[in-house]
């Protein structure tokens, strides 16, 4: 059969959607791809959009999401994406083209040879698991079979494979395909000894959280993790990878830390004796930029199934080091003796302290001509039903939306947290669409900044008409910079507002264009009139919410602070 018959045959049974760009180096195998009925393709308007689809729709599906993307200009689009699957740990497949074999070069002196020939496996190697140029047709089942192995397993992430035209118009015998044989899965070990000092000290404990990072949702382990919380009565600290899995008021949950989170999940936080952080990398934006006033007095135990994160110079000083699964973790700690968190004083001290420092405070509603985001995001929280998906961005409208944004069980939130490209939602909301089996609404939210990013996959949401509301926080530049230059740089502003040399459209216009329906909120005293109508408006739809272009996001860590103390 012909090889990229083959290979779309191989891609159908992993997933349900390819998401693509055209080019003269992939024609063959998005062909054999349109003519397989378990497929659907969706062309993006350019690359990125593709890659960024690709990481949401693994992310709400749980099926891998594959790219497909000719080589040079096509596969360079897709960066942004595939960074954002790596840092995140989302699994991903990447099938680039590449010209003839006899037009790729073999001197590595020689710029190029073939027509937008790159050396695309070197390229993606920071960014990738694996990548692979297969030049051998009888290696394809092979290399398909092996990323999809990798790209699944141990900490996932992407894998690209470069597959020049001429293998893929090539007819090949399924028969003499090489096999890519499983080895035998390790049975997983623990040091019982290891164990049992974390046992004795959780159990002496009398300040104890939980940090529960985005590793908890890998592999499925959420369940086991909120059976072992109940069950034992912990207070946890959620980071924002994991803050969708539970309600924000429940008693136990002290809220999220860090430079720009909660004020007393930060106090919390400080105030613990000790810390199990489970699938958390701990980076400096939830533990300050000075590590050695983080969580001063607290032992720290670490479970990590990366062992590069558990050995990484962030200055964090890590009492007990497990480099195992969580889900190994959980099933082998409650074999010795574990007690109940019984500390009435503690539970007391984190009901006082939430109560003391709320995010969203009265003065803010007072605003009449522009919309406070603390207020709106807080609003908000009551017109997203149970099931529905939130996407934030980057910068300010991502801090708002995980500061005062009322989260629950059943309400899919996600964004890339780590590598946190600007203009990520919309194209990704695009991605978790096609993957939403619920069909309910998805939000993505934005800043009139990032819009600009990918604005061109607007055409997608109206073309296959997306259940995609966007909503664009508007405060006319980049607000989350200027905040910066006014902490360090004394309003030198550069780039981020009209006067500095930013300019931006009128989106209500841009969205008219695209003939989507659009709406406005122009301060707090319209907030609930009109998100009723823009959340009960059938179809995809645009918000734009005016705020204030000074408007700062508070409270948040200084450099060089710990993260107790807040401006």
């Amino acid at each position: 059969m012909k090889a990229s018959d083959f290979i779309a045959q191989k891609l159908s049974k992993v997933t349900n959607h390819i998401f693509c760009g055209q080019g003269g180096s992939v024609v063959h195998v998005l062909d054999s791809l349109s003519k397989n009925k378990n497929v659907k393709i969706v062309p993006s308007q350019n690359e990125q959009g593709a890659s960024l689809a690709a990481d949401a729709y693994t992310r709400v599906s749980n099926k891998i999401g594959v790219v497909v993307a000719t080589s040079g200009p096509g596969i360079i689009n897709c960066l942004q994406g595939m960074a954002c699957s790596y840092y995140d740990s989302i699994p991903s497949l990447y099938i680039s083209g590449a010209p003839i074999r006899r037009q790729l070069k073999k001197n590595p002196k020689l710029r190029q040879l073939g027509f937008q020939e790159m050396d695309v496996v070197t390229t993606v190697k920071d960014i990738t698991k694996y990548s692979k140029r297969i030049l051998n047709p009888d290696e394809i089942e092979y290399e398909i079979d092996k990323c999809l192995k990798i790209a699944t397993s141990g900490r996932p992430g992407p894998c690209l494979l470069d597959i020049p035209d001429d293998i893929q118009r090539a007819i090949i015998n399924k028969k003499t395909q090489k096999k890519f044989i499983l080895k035998k899965k390790k049975i997983e070990t623990i040091s019982i000894k290891k164990i049992k000092r974390v046992t004795n000290l959780l159990n002496k404990s009398e300040r104890p959280i939980v940090v529960i990072g985005n590793g908890i949702k890998i592999h499925s382990t959420k369940n086991k993790l909120i059976n072992f919380l109940k069950k034992y009565k912990y207070p946890y600290a959620p980071t924002w990878g994991a803050i969708d899995l539970f309600d924000k008021d429940d008693k136990c949950n002290i809220g999220s830390f860090g430079v720009y989170a909660t004020e007393y999940g930060n106090k919390l936080i400080q105030e613990a004796d000790l810390l199990l952080i489970l699938g958390s990398r701990m980076n400096a934006t939830l533990t300050g930029s000075n590590p050695k006033l983080f969580s001063p007095n607290s032992k720290k135990i670490h479970v990590d199934i990366d062992k590069s994160e558990q050995k990484k110079e962030n200055g964090i000083k890590i009492d007990i080091s497990l480099n195992t699964s969580i889900d190994n973790f959980l099933g082998n700690i409650q074999k010795y003796s574990l007690k109940k968190n019984k500390n009435i004083k503690w539970k007391q001290t984190i009901d006082l302290i939430k109560s003391k420092f709320p995010i969203v405070k009265k003065k803010y509603y007072k605003n009449s001509k522009y919309v406070n985001p603390y207020v709106f995001f807080d609003k908000l929280s009551k017109f997203v039903k149970s099931k529905d998906i939130l996407i934030p961005d980057a910068s300010a409208n991502l801090v708002w939306a995980y500061q005062s944004f009322k989260f629950r069980k059943n309400l899919r939130v996600f964004t890339s947290l780590n590598h946190s490209p600007m203009g990520y939602s919309v194209a990704a909301g695009i991605g978790a669409s096609f993957a939403n089996k619920n069909k309910s609404n998805i939000f993505t939210i934005i800043g009139d900044g990032s819009m600009q990013m990918n604005i061109q996959e607007i055409q997608n949401i109206e073309f296959f008409n997306l259940p995609i509301k966007i909503i664009i926080i508007n405060n006319n530049g980049y607000g989350m910079v200027k905040q910066t230059i006014d902490t360090w740089l004394k309003k030198n502003y550069v780039g981020c507002d009209l006067k500095s040399g930013l300019s931006l459209p009128d989106y209500n216009k841009v969205f008219k264009a695209y003939s989507i329906k659009t709406f406005d909120i122009k301060n707090n005293n319209s907030i609930d009139k009109i998100l009723r109508e823009f959340t009960s408006f059938k179809g995809p739809s645009m918000c734009n919410i005016s705020v204030h272009p000074n408007q700062q996001i508070t409270p948040k860590v200084k450099f060089g602070n710990s993260i107790d103390i807040m401006e």
